[in-house]
């Protein structure tokens, strides 16, 4: 039985060859802001048609506001970042997951924010920005990876490394406060909960949307990964399971049988590790020895 047997590796294994879509990605917001450059110079709103309005949302806003930034420094902290871990889920998930995820992400994370301003001041604000799909690619990309060090530059200067659970934690928390002390009580005239955080610069940051993004991307990675809570399913199958068929006519010989059994030692590790991880705590190297073991092994 190869790999694409086993019940948590039915889809085919995601080995990406060529120009990633992430790369396509940030190619089509990086027109999109010459475009609103463009709109600016000339005095004219010919993109208003893409941002998502509190009061009059169209349909197609709660997709296409992730296709605009508000300055260079907004699409440059979001184009950082999605180049990150938009490379990792695509490489450990495949590009269908990228881009459920990423739609899945900018979509939850319009619902939040519209959501937080009901029965609101409505002053006709706008969301405009791709972090919440962000966000969700960074859920998937990196809760298998939460022991793993990264080295960020902290206001692009400042290097600092930490592991990526406590990014994700300092992510999540300044998300959370930021909503609950400065965006909420700032679109709603509540003579009991007042803005405590004032740091966001008039409400621009949408602090909703993230915390949008990051629930997202959490049930995705559950979903991706819920085989991973049974960890015992890959052993009893391949203790239950011959992982190549006997040919009665083959020629008996000396060498094949050790070499099988060290080829379905290394497969049986790399499955382990899967199991327990997911097929994302595989090294580049591991998935290639994987994807060779598995053609062997057929």
């Amino acid at each position: 039985m190869g790999i694409e047997d086993r019940g948590y590796m039915q889809k085919s294994i995601p080995f990406h060859r060529g120009l990633h879509v992430t790369t396509w990605t940030l190619i089509v917001l990086f027109g999109f802001f010459v475009l609103n450059l463009i709109q600016e110079s000339a005095g004219t709103n010919f993109l208003g048609w893409a941002a998502l309005h509190e009061t009059s949302p169209r349909p197609w806003q709660w997709l296409t506001h992730g296709l605009l930034h508000f300055d260079f420094w907004h699409l440059l902290f979001n184009g950082l970042s999605l180049w990150w871990v938009g490379r990792i889920v695509e490489e450990n998930y495949g590009v269908s997951t990228y881009i459920k995820t990423l739609t899945l992400g900018v979509l939850v994370g319009a619902l939040s924010w519209w959501l937080t301003g009901l029965n609101g001041l409505r002053l006709d604000g706008a969301l405009i920005g791709i972090s919440a799909g962000v966000y969700a690619l960074l859920i998937v990309a990196l809760l298998d990876r939460l022991d793993e060090q990264v080295t960020l530059l902290l206001f692009f200067i400042l290097p600092v490394t930490l592991r990526i659970r406590w990014l994700i934690w300092a992510l999540t928390l300044f998300a959370l406060g930021g909503w609950l002390f400065s965006e909420l009580p700032g679109r709603h005239q509540w003579t009991y909960w007042q803005p405590a955080w004032n740091a966001n610069s008039a409400n621009r940051i949408a602090h909703s949307a993230h915390l949008g993004g990051l629930i997202a991307g959490w049930f995705i990675w559950r979903y991706l990964n819920q085989i991973n809570y049974f960890r015992g399913f890959a052993l009893f199958k391949r203790k239950s399971s011959s992982l190549t068929p006997i040919n009665p006519h083959a020629q008996p010989s000396r060498t094949a049988p050790r070499a099988l059994d060290s080829s379905r030692a290394e497969l049986d590790r790399l499955l382990d590790k899967i199991s327990a991880g997911g097929f994302g705590s595989l090294t580049p190297e591991e998935k290639r020895k994987l994807e060779e073991l598995s053609a062997r092994l057929r």
